[in-house]
């Protein structure tokens, strides 16, 4: 929302008390009113009185379309209705968020590490759930995140959003990609995913990725800097290395190179999650209906456990919360099995004795003493029955016990699946550096190659140009060779590392040529 223009008049509408203006836009407004059936305080976005133009109609009608699509999801803001005043001007009624936005936020001090990682999961499962819908957003930054009275991110603003593979016009430079700026390439999820990482690296950094403070910031220098400059790590001492590769990949230059959905980002910054000994933030979209279908209990499944007001007194389930995302079956957690009922033969009835009347009618014992053999005789009975009931009871018992945990075991794994795409990166374990480096220059370009001391099926390698003072842009590539320009003075250093199929990354290996 901009500042530079006064609202226009709140519009009269039935059923709402306008309470005050809430911010402007380029082609609305929006308010804040009190519905009154039911009675709750919402906010109002209004298209202008003066706009004439068809195509700006058409996109607030769109907005209202999409947003009602996706307006179930925990994280996006929730769509009531969408109507026309008396005096011709389209609305619509969403859900009001109370708290500061992301950008007023991350404006008054920068985010946490812990709280950032929950938001930027939490941001992924909204933006793969409208990727799943066909929709693309095309403005993600800080300022179309609100923040929900339970302290929740929302994303907002779906105004220039469309199909995938569509053009429209609208971006925000600061957090646009760079493709964003060649004018032929249609917007598509990678250019979301990009960015979504600007917006978490603003959060974490206090400014836009390539704001530098202090200096020339205008427009065509940000777009060149986009376009042109690496990314430049975050210095704070509390963000991991993985966490500034994440950033590195899901914000590359090339497309291509960047995380192939908001899911494979997730899966990144859930495995930083469990490096840094966070609890992992559950990664929340609707299932596929064919596989909501083959659930025994016909509900409709999100990926997350939901408990009932009933449910408040019974254990929580241990499995994991994340329990479904697209090309990943849904596995459901059977009970403990329960401690299997003893069937005991009977003993066979002895013969009555007529001399041995316990008890008479009144079950008063008789006054004539029993047997002394018979007294001995049976509580060995009573001990043997006893000795076999521990015996089994104790095993069904233990057998019990271990059950869970060998379930347990066997659900043990990522909490979301991988696709063919760039993989994240946990830093270290057992992965091999590369060596026995080579080289050979043509031209002003010198091509490396190194060894992989422990080949595995898909390993891949990350590799950036180095100098003594900054590393370059990490770039992806299947074979263990890189090309890249001759450095300064001659002399040109490389660090590569070695990434395994299952996310595991290697320490950085480095490497220079000789002085030419």
């Amino acid at each position: 929302m901009s500042p530079k223009r006064a609202p226009a008049p709140a519009p009269q509408i039935p059923g709402f008390a306008y309470v005050k203006p809430l911010g402007t836009g380029g082609f609305s407004d929006v308010y804040l009113y009190e519905q009154h059936r039911p009675n709750r305080k919402v906010a109002v976005k209004v298209l202008l009185a003066d706009v004439s133009d068809e195509e700006a109609r058409q996109r607030f009608e769109a907005e209202a379309n999409l947003m009602a699509q996706l307006s179930t999801h925990p994280y996006i803001v929730t769509i009531y209705q969408a109507e026309i005043t008396d005096d011709g001007r389209s609305y619509l009624a969403m859900e009001y968020c109370s708290r500061p936005s992301l950008d007023a936020r991350y404006r008054r001090g920068v985010l946490s590490i812990d709280e950032t990682l929950t938001l930027a999961i939490q941001l992924c499962s909204a933006v793969h759930t409208a990727h799943l819908a066909g929709i693309v957003h095309r403005d993600i930054k800080p300022g179309n995140v609100l923040t929900t009275d339970y302290n929740r991110p929302a994303l907002t603003d779906f105004g220039i959003s469309g199909t995938i593979g569509s053009h429209t016009a609208g971006l925000s430079v600061p957090w646009s990609a760079p493709e964003a700026f060649s004018g032929d390439t249609p917007p598509g999820v990678r250019m979301d995913v990009y960015s979504l990482g600007a917006t978490i690296y603003t959060v974490l950094a206090g400014h836009s990725p390539f704001v530098r403070p202090g200096q020339d910031n205008a427009q065509p220098v940000l777009i060149e800097r986009i376009c042109n400059s690496p990314l430049k790590p975050l210095e704070r001492l509390d963000v991991p290395e993985s966490l500034n590769q994440a950033l590195s990949v899901v914000m590359a230059k090339n497309p291509a190179s960047r995380f192939g959905s908001a899911a494979e980002f997730a899966r990144s910054l859930q495995r930083i999650q469990i490096e840094l000994g966070f609890s992992v933030t559950p990664f929340e979209v609707i299932e596929e209906p064919a596989e909501a279908a083959e659930e025994e209990d016909g509900e409709s499944t999100r990926v997350r456990n939901v408990i009932s007001i009933s449910d408040v007194q019974r254990p929580l389930p241990s499995a994991p919360m994340i329990s479904s995302v697209p090309g990943q079956q849904a596995r459901r957690v059977r009970p403990s099995a329960p401690i299997p009922r003893l069937h005991m033969p009977k003993e066979p009835a002895p013969a009555p004795n007529p001399e041995d009347k316990a008890q008479d009618e009144s079950g008063t014992p008789s006054a004539k003493p029993a047997e002394p053999k018979q007294r001995q005789s049976l509580p060995k009975v009573f001990i043997a029955v006893g000795i076999v009931l521990f015996i089994l009871v104790g095993g069904a018992f233990i057998a019990n016990m271990f059950l869970p945990e060998q379930e347990a075991a066997q659900r043990t794994g990522p909490p979301i699946t991988a696709t063919d795409g760039p993989k994240d990166a946990l830093v270290g374990g057992t992965v091999p550096k590369v060596d026995n480096f080579e080289y050979s220059t043509v031209g002003e370009t010198v091509t490396f190659r190194w060894s992989n001391p422990e080949p595995n099926k898909d390993d891949h390698y990350r590799w950036a140009p180095i100098t003594a003072t900054e590393t370059g842009e990490f770039k992806q590539t299947k074979s263990p060779s890189a090309t890249t320009d001759i450095g300064e003075g001659g002399q040109t250093c490389i660090e590569v590392k070695l990434v395994r199929d299952d996310g595991r990354i290697s320490d950085g290996a480095r490497f220079c040529t000789g002085a030419g």
